[in-house]
């Protein structure tokens, strides 16, 4: 897995303004003052620790909690179970106010994750979520295996 490069823009979008927010990795300071500036309370990371790291002092100024989910890289799909654990997460974290998820590029993994908060917390079906989340966050594209698993969700 490669580490993600410092040059690489910091991606954040409202999901829902002061409740969830979606996003790339927070690798720099000035992330971590973007992410204070908007108000961001706690984030939950979707990337396995190996695959980059995170912002110094990240973990001392906002609640925060890591739930590795696999990308397209992975040799392997997003199972229920996990999406379940990381939805799990992102309500714990919800208690501190609002959340910032994400993984490497704000592609795949965190916008899957905002889409089956928007389906459970919201009502939304899978297509209203994704048509939703592709107009805040553009660049949203989660592969079509991902999205079968939201399917399976209760």
């Amino acid at each position: 897995m490669r580490a993600m490069e410092p040059r690489e823009r910091f991606r954040l979008s409202w999901v829902l303004r002061g409740q969830l927010a979606v996003g790339s990795l927070p690798h720099a300071e000035r992330h971590l003052e973007r992410l204070e500036q908007e108000g961001i309370a706690a984030v939950l990371s979707l990337v396995a620790e190996p695959e980059a790291p995170l912002a110094v002092g990240l973990e001392e100024r906002f609640h925060w909690r890591r739930c590795p989910l696999p990308d397209h890289r992975s040799e392997r799909l997003v199972a229920k179970p996990e999406l379940e654990r990381a939805l799990a997460e992102l309500a714990a974290l919800r208690e501190h106010g609002p959340v910032f998820v994400h993984c490497l590029a704000a592609m795949e993994r965190s916008p899957l994750l905002c889409l089956a908060w928007l389906m459970r917390e919201r009502g939304l079906s899978r297509q209203q979520a994704l048509d939703y989340l592709m107009q805040v966050h553009p660049g949203t594209s989660p592969l079509a295996d991902q999205l079968a698993v939201l399917a399976k969700l209760g």
